[in-house]
């Protein structure tokens, strides 16, 4: 069947009204927003149209050991509007159809932070299972305008597109339905990049839109609840234990060098004998002034210090009684 749709498509040129300026929702975006998108069925056969425009764009982003998950899935395999697309993302690295892409567009595009979460146009945000319900209510009051491809061509797995496209991010994602998942994306091109897109999959989304930060706003005045965590950057709840484990590996060694120091003079102190103890403090100024002085009672002031060191150490001579006479 994808043989039949590629021939279909050899030298074809598919024609989409042009508005450079539309976007997804009527309303004041931030610097980002979704302009276009355009679905190429890859199963299709030259019997059935294999390119359509979806009336709305619906991202879900969930991931395998998220436990509200797979209601929200369910969810999205029930939805009432065959007109919308949906799209599923993996963006936690240890998920089997986990990608970058999807990953940069959870944080960095959308600035997201936990699952479920679904996205609606670019625009609206359904955080947790709760707000999920309120799905084909918002997508019956949403209307889009998208627009902005004029031409496009698809031959073997090259990818063709033409329009006011300058200074847009060009996205094409690869989906494939599983049992549970809709749309899920097994692959991910940079048309900025390349033009050698994936075919190993039902479908071919591709989705043109201003770069930067987009805003959402929520599609839901319920409250977010069983929202699970992603951590962002530092992955929490995907490889938290390992986390903990260098955590506590670094600490472990830091306390090892700021007591080591400490830890070698003690035991210095208790290998020290007694008797190697250096003379009391009052022998010692005795003998450098007994030594400092000129004459002949040189030798009897060594005596002398001899005498005090016995007695100091024998304890039956006094220094003021030796210093008497």
């Amino acid at each position: 069947m994808r043989t039949v749709l590629l021939a279909c498509l050899f030298g074809a040129i598919i024609v989409f009204s042009s508005h450079s300026g539309a976007h997804g929702a009527d309303s004041v975006h931030s610097e980002g927003y979704i302009v276009d998108v355009v679905v190429i069925d890859l199963q299709c056969d030259e019997n059935h149209t294999c390119i359509s425009k979806p009336t709305n764009v619906v991202e879900y982003f969930g991931a395998d050991w998220c436990s509200e998950c797979p209601e929200v899935e369910q969810q999205l395999q029930e939805t009432s509007n065959q007109s919308a697309l949906i799209i599923s993302h993996r963006p936690s690295s240890i998920d089997d159809y986990w990608l970058q892409a999807s990953r940069d567009r959870f944080l960095d595009v959308y600035g997201l932070w936990g699952y479920p979460t679904l996205t609606i146009d670019g625009h609206y945000i359904l955080a947790g299972p709760t707000q999920s319900r309120e799905l084909n209510t918002l997508l019956s009051d949403s209307v889009s305008n998208y627009s902005g491809i004029s031409n496009l061509t698809l031959e073997n797995n090259i990818l063709n597109l033409s329009g006011d496209l300058d200074g847009l991010m060009l996205d094409a994602w690869t989906v494939r339905s599983t049992q549970n998942l809709t749309n899920m994306v097994v692959n991910h091109t940079n048309l900025s990049e390349t033009n050698v897109v994936g075919l190993n999959g039902d479908k071919l989304v591709i989705v043109i839109s201003q770069p930067g930060f987009i805003k959402l706003v929520s599609g839901s005045s319920l409250p977010a609840n069983d929202y699970i965590p992603d951590g962002g950057l530092n992955d929490i709840g995907e490889n938290s234990d390992s986390v903990r484990g260098s955590t506590i590996i670094i600490i472990t060694i830091l306390l090892l060098i700021i007591t080591l120091p400490a830890t070698y003079q003690l035991l210095a102190v208790m290998k020290s004998p007694i008797s190697e103890q250096p003379d009391s403090l009052e022998e010692k100024e005795i003998t450098r002034r007994f030594h400092s002085t000129d004459g002949p009672n040189i030798v009897v002031e060594q005596k002398i210090i001899t005498n005090i060191s016995d007695s100091v150490i024998m304890g039956n001579v006094s220094i003021d009684s030796l210093e008497n006479e």
